[in-house]
């Protein structure tokens, strides 16, 4: 059981932020009450699965969560980021719900909360972890600092120098107000120090920015809109689920190209985010025909500023309407204003005191690489420091190139592209790993698994940050998957033992191959997974339809020929097969009864991937006698 003592006040802000209209960029901030709040102790209990749980995908990510929880609090932040998106999209899908749902989505945000805020002391007091670890988050935002009013001297400063500024320098319209004036001031005083680092980081990114919205020709001061979502800070990542210099919510991120899973998430690269920024922020305008309107829908959502300048509209429909008529949520009401003061701040930083320092990135090569490689693999091959691959490839956030895509185009330091490629060329790639998630299921132990993959125990608790050997039914595990002949030939040798570990009710007779039905299984997918006909199925198993149910026992082969034929083939299970036999012909396959494409992928040293783009259709049926290509 964790503990977790929170201010009560927080918890009504998060449920008030959860339950209104959630914009596609990012929610409305709550203000929080000034006044000393008040402590409570909150119980937090791990394995309790609240109503309405079965089948979600935000439940298994806030177990994944709580699991790393201890051992890996960054992981397990990441594991409560997507349970909290999800909770919401699932709840958009879901209108037509059962009870049990209602209950569901109304307690897991507050324990999704709960559980996060409880790991902050922990990622604050663990020394080195940016080091290790590529999610590297900032909390701190623009919205974090005490704001003051302006008094009449101060205006006045501002307004003389205001006067004297060339208009002419600015790409976006440029209204000035007691508002802009005010975020002047805030910007200038109290969020000195923010504003002064943010226009030193700008310089990394002004050239590939300014270069991309002239491109497209937009108003290039919109680089400061980057400045009020992010700094300019590359792992900038905020409460409302926000990430990358453009502060992009996983739902609109992924809407414009910007996908985030498990291994990568793109909102972190600064190049694919401008680019979606730039889209994003020309399909406002668009539709509002107005700058000042595309920004406020940028930071609340189209949705709600649609809705706004319709009841304007409806008021008065001789008047044009603008921003500043617009009643918005107290972040919004600030979002403009300060990105025009920022605006002014960045064509002058001198006259307001600041001092620039030149900040230039660090000039790059790119590779496209067709494995899973660890970072610290890479940064071997080029002689660089692994942050340095890191910071490069900001939106990698594991200690690899992702896994589950056919291909990845890396950044190496400039001027190493070509050392990195012979480097890459000698490496032995049955010693890379591949990594799958592997699904526990009702009987399954870490012996069992580890048998089935071919590996140690130890290196599984290791990929998971296991300290002991208990498994949950529904647990997420990774698998590091050695490739290639070798890694097969060690799994082959360890199936027999695999066989005899595995618990009884999945145990086989002497002489038939079988398989317990398993959630999600149906025949055909049965039938595909072990090379037969459905039909076959139903007649060894005596069926009369082709329903099947979980944890009925399947034959997988004629009993009345498997004295002759298989007297010896170890039990079968979802996950594991006897090791296919090469077919004469280097690139070149015949299917056997019992092979599964990830055991011909590891048998041959290709991925899965590449077996189904080299053989169109294979995805839908294998069966025995079948040729395929395992090669180009």
């Amino acid at each position: 059981m964790i503990v977790v003592k929170i201010p009560s006040f927080f918890l009504v802000s998060v449920l008030l932020l959860f339950a209104c209209s959630a914009s596609p960029h990012k929610g409305e901030v709550i203000a929080s009450s000034s006044a000393e709040p008040e402590i409570k102790q909150i119980e937090l209990v791990e394995l309790a699965e609240p109503p309405g749980a079965a089948g979600k995908a935000s439940w298994e990510e806030f177990k994944a969560g709580m699991q790393a929880f201890d051992k890996d609090p960054v992981s397990a932040v990441y594991y409560f980021d997507l349970a909290l998106n999800n909770v919401y999209s699932e709840q958009q899908q879901d209108s037509i719900g059962l009870p049990e749902d209602s209950i569901y989505y109304s307690a897991m945000p507050t324990r999704i909360i709960l559980a996060m805020e409880s790991l902050y002391p922990k990622l604050i007091n663990l020394r080195g972890w940016e080091s290790q670890h590529s999610i590297r988050n900032d909390y701190e935002g623009l919205d974090s600092f005490e704001e003051t009013m302006l008094d009449s001297a101060e205006k006045k400063d501002i307004e003389s120098h205001l006067h004297e500024m060339d208009m002419s320098k600015f790409t976006l319209p440029m209204e000035i107000n007691d508002r802009v004036m005010q975020e002047i001031h805030y910007l200038t005083v109290n969020a000195r120090k923010f504003t002064e680092g943010s226009l030193s980081r700008k310089t990394v990114l002004d050239s590939m920015i300014y270069a991309k919205l002239e491109a497209r020709g937009v108003p290039s001061d919109l680089i400061y809109l980057a400045f009020v979502e992010s700094g300019y800070k590359l792992s900038a990542y905020s409460r409302a689920k926000a990430a990358g210099v453009w502060q992009f919510i996983p739902a609109t991120g992924k809407r414009y190209g910007l996908p985030s899973d498990f291994w990568v998430d793109m909102r972190r690269n600064p190049e694919r985010a401008t680019d979606a920024a730039i889209e994003y922020l020309s399909a406002l305008y668009n539709e509002f025909g107005d700058w000042y309107l595309a920004m406020a829908a940028y930071n609340c959502g189209e949705g709600r500023i649609r809705r706004l300048v319709k009841e304007k509209q409806a008021e008065d429909s001789t008047k044009k309407v603008s921003y500043w008529d617009l009643k918005l949520p107290r972040e919004t009401m600030h979002y403009v204003p300060r990105i025009l003061a920022a605006t002014i701040i960045g064509h002058y930083p001198h006259h307001y005191g600041f001092t620039v320092e030149n900040m230039k990135s660090v000039p790059f090569d790119t590779v496209t690489i067709k494995d899973c490689i660890p970072l610290d693999k890479v940064s071997g091959a080029v002689g660089a420091n692994v942050n340095t691959i890191r910071d490069l490839n900001p939106e990698l956030i594991r200690w690899c190139t992702p896994p589950n895509l056919k291909s990845y185009t890396l950044r190496v330091p400039q001027g190493t592209r070509e050392k990195f490629l012979k480097a890459y060329d000698k490496m032995d790639k049955t010693q890379l790993v591949r990594w799958q998630q592997y699904k526990v299921q009702k009987g399954d132990n870490l012996g069992y698994i580890s048998r089935v993959f071919g590996l140690k125990v130890a290196d599984i608790q290791a990929a998971n940050n296991l300290s002991n050997t208990r498994l949950r039914v529904g647990q997420i595990l990774i698998i590091p998957m050695p490739s290639g002949a070798k890694a097969s030939a060690a799994s082959s040798a360890s199936k027999s033992e695999a066989a005899a570990s595995k618990p009884k009710h999945e145990a086989a007779t002497p002489s038939v191959r079988t398989y317990v039905v398993r959630r999600g299984d149906n025949l055909s997918s049965i039938a595909r997974r072990f090379g037969v006909s459905s039909q076959n199925l139903m007649d060894w198993n005596h069926m009369n339809n082709n329903k099947v149910m979980i944890g009925q026992k399947l034959k997988l082969q004629d009993p009345s020929k498997a004295s002759t034929t298989l007297a010896a083939a170890p039990t079968a299970s979802s996950s594991a097969s006897p090791v296919p036999t090469p077919a004469i012909g280097a690139n070149s396959y015949e299917i056997k009864s019992g092979d599964n494409l990830w055991e011909i992928a590891r048998l041959h040293n290709v991925t899965v991937q590449q077996l189904l783009d080299w053989n169109p259709g294979l995805d839908k049926k294998i069966y025995p006698g079948m040729k395929i290509k395992v090669g180009e």
